[in-house]
Formats: structure tokens, sequence, C-alpha cells
């Protein structure tokens, strides 16, 4: 018989029935971890922010603002056993969206983790170690889609200037697998995310909400996945070309954890090659400082990598490695559709102008031989001249 096997399954699957609330409550922790760099390195501050492809882990809203097709590979380390993995895609699309405002994009991500062993002793009849096994102690696997376009524009006039502000909209999905030892359940959840952005102003304000809708049943209990709402401020500003700064400031909400958390954070990047990254994040087990780094190399390779120091002292480490390619034109971006019930108008429009033009050189004739008449026939039809 299995000794430890039925303990270790039931102290996992009955967690979430024993606490109606706090850490722990909820499945798929994974789910909660940055993954980014970029984002880790700003204390995980990064809803107002979002604007590449890990914009599905904050604000599906924020894919709207890519401007060039992106893949990037991610992976953590200083979770213990468990290794981490996350590679996505995320880029515009030529339409001009459901709105017709353009700034549409679409994204996909895969995350995949790995718990690390136990030992499972079996027992013969007289009480005697029969053998011993090392087992997975679970892996999770999160399959996430996304799309994002501009909504609409709303002028805003203060003074002597006049500001545009953006408004975006994401929806997403995702399909979440989990297994624990030998149970395996898997799960749907929504995502939502809204953003606003003035380019001029620099500011931008976010809020979304992830992992909507799912439970996970692994034997007879359900347990729900991380539901989270999110929300954040930022600010972006500095001298094209040479300096450019972001400050932001964020927080999120677990329902079912009925756990709030608040980060700040900041990117500073030189001749948009150069950039450093400092956050801290606040009410959480492992709060702590969080610093990163990044190097753009002509545009298209970048490299992240953030460092988080939580109160146990142990450090976590983000690395994200990402290709960017297809870049495309705010100005093709920012196309709109002209709505088709326009085109008539103008079609009729031109369509009187022109018979007016020419009703003058089909109607001038026919009065002429009123005008000056005429007693001999010609036999010719008058329409002719």
């Amino acid at each position: 018989m299995t000794r430890h096997l039925p303990v270790v399954l039931a102290s996992l699957l009955a967690a979430g029935a024993a606490r109606a609330s706090g850490p722990g409550t909820t499945a798929v922790p994974v789910l909660q971890i940055p993954m980014s760099a970029r984002a880790a390195g700003m204390g995980t501050s990064f809803t107002a922010v979002a604007s590449d492809a890990s914009a599905l882990f904050y604000n599906p809203a924020g894919l709207a603002r890519l401007n060039a097709q992106e893949i990037d590979f991610s992976f953590a380390t200083g979770q213990g056993e468990t290794s981490i993995q996350n590679i996505a895609y995320a880029g515009p699309t030529p339409f001009t969206g459901i709105s017709g405002n353009g700034y549409t994009s679409v994204g996909a991500n895969l995350l995949y983790s790995r718990s690390g062993t136990i030992e499972v002793n079996r027992l013969n009849a007289n009480g005697s170690l029969g053998s011993s096994e090392s087992l997975s102690a679970g892996s999770d696997l999160a399959l996430s889609g996304g799309y994002a376009e501009r909504v609409g524009m709303t002028p805003l006039e203060l003074r002597d200037a006049t500001y545009q502000i953006d408004h975006y909209l994401g929806l997403g999905g995702k399909y979440v697998r989990s297994t624990i030892v030998n149970q395996t359940g898997s799960a749907f959840a929504g995502d939502l995310g809204y953003l606003v952005h003035s380019p001029e102003a620099g500011w931008s304000f976010g809020a979304s909400a992830l992992n909507i809708g799912g439970k996970i049943k692994y034997s007879e209990e359900k347990e729900p996945l991380p539901a989270t709402l999110r929300g954040g401020f930022a600010w972006q500003g500095g001298v094209p070309s040479v300096h450019n700064v972001i400050a932001s400031v964020d927080g999120d909400y677990v329902l079912d954890e009925r756990e709030w958390h608040a980060n700040v954070g900041m990117e500073y990047f030189w001749v948009k090659t150069y950039g450093a990254r400092l956050g801290y994040q606040i009410h959480r087990e492992d709060a702590g400082l969080t610093m990163g780094m990044g190097v753009r190399w002509k545009g298209r390779i970048l490299f992240d990598y953030a460092w988080g120091l939580g109160k146990s002292l142990s450090d976590q480490h983000r690395i994200t490695v990402t290709y960017r390619f297809g870049g495309v034109p705010p100005s093709q971006r920012g196309r709109q559709r002209r709505p088709f019930i326009e085109s008539i108008p103008e079609r009729d429009q031109l369509r009187e102008r022109n018979i007016d033009d020419m009703q003058p050189q089909f109607s001038e004739p026919r009065p002429r031989p009123r005008a000056v008449p005429r007693e001999r026939r010609t036999g010719v039809p008058g329409w002719i001249y």
C-alpha cells in the first residue's frame, strides 16, 4: 500500500475547504507569479504600463499599444524546487477593429511550471518497507489568448492646449490544467482590461479583472483560480531619443483570498538602449525590494533581468529574452474605418453635381429654336445641339 500518498493528497486537496479566505485558498498559485522581467523589476506595478507581450498577465488592453510583433521567452528561479517557463507572442493586426478606431492587437501565451518531487513508500503486509519511489509533486499549464483595440478617443482642452485621450479595451481567455501528484483538474477563465492613455500628457490609467470564473476540481472539492482585480496609474516623460522615465503605482486584490497588495515602480532608459528599474511590493508574504535592468539591441533583440529580495532573504530571479520584428507606423495603426453609410451621401452628392454640370449642356440648345423661330425645317433634331 502507499503510505504517504493519501496524506499528501488529503492535505493538498483539503487546503481550500479548510479555510474560507487567506493565502492558499485558491488553486494554481503560479498564475500570481510575475513572469515578465520588466514588470518584476518594477515591483509588478504594471497595470497602467502594460505595452508588451506580458500584458496578458496584467491588463489585456495593453496589447493595443504594441507597434511591432513580439516573441519572448521567460523563466524564473528562486521558487524552491519549482521551475517556471513562459513563451508569449503579441503584435498588431491590419484590421481597424470592431469599433473602427484602429490599434488592434492579438496575443497568446503558454505558461508551464513543474514542482519538485515527493517520496512515496510502499509497505509489505508485515509492515516492512517494500519499495520507495519518487513522484512529481505536480505541474501546471496555462494557455492564454487575448485581443485588444482602441474603442474611442476623447479630446480634452485645458487652457491653451488640447490633449487626446485614447481608450483601449482588451479581452482574454485561458485554459488551465493542474496536476497534484496523480490528480489532474482543468478549468477555463476569462480576463477583461481597460486602459486610458494621453500621449501628449504622458499619463495613463489601467484596470483589469483576471482569472474570472474558473474552478478546478481535483477530486471531490472544487478550488477557485486566483481571481484578481487590478488598478494603477502611470506617468511617462523625458526627452525623446535621449531620456525616458516611467513612474507607476499599482494595487491588486485577490477575491477569494481577500488579500490586497500595493506596488510602486520606476523605469529609466537612456538613448532607448540601456535601462534600469526599481520597485517595491507592499503587504505581500515575500514583499520587498525589486531591481532590474534592460538592454535593447537595434530595437529588435531585448534582454531584461529582474531580481527580488523577500523577507525570507531568498533571491528570486526573472529573465526575459524578446525578439521584435514587423514594426507598424502609428499612422497606420491609428487608421480608422469609414462607416459605409457615410460613403453613400457623398456618392449621391457627386452624382447630383455631375448631373447639374451636365444639365446646361443638355437644356440650353432646346430653347434656341423657340427664341429664334425658323421657318424652314432642317430635319435635324434639336437635342443634337
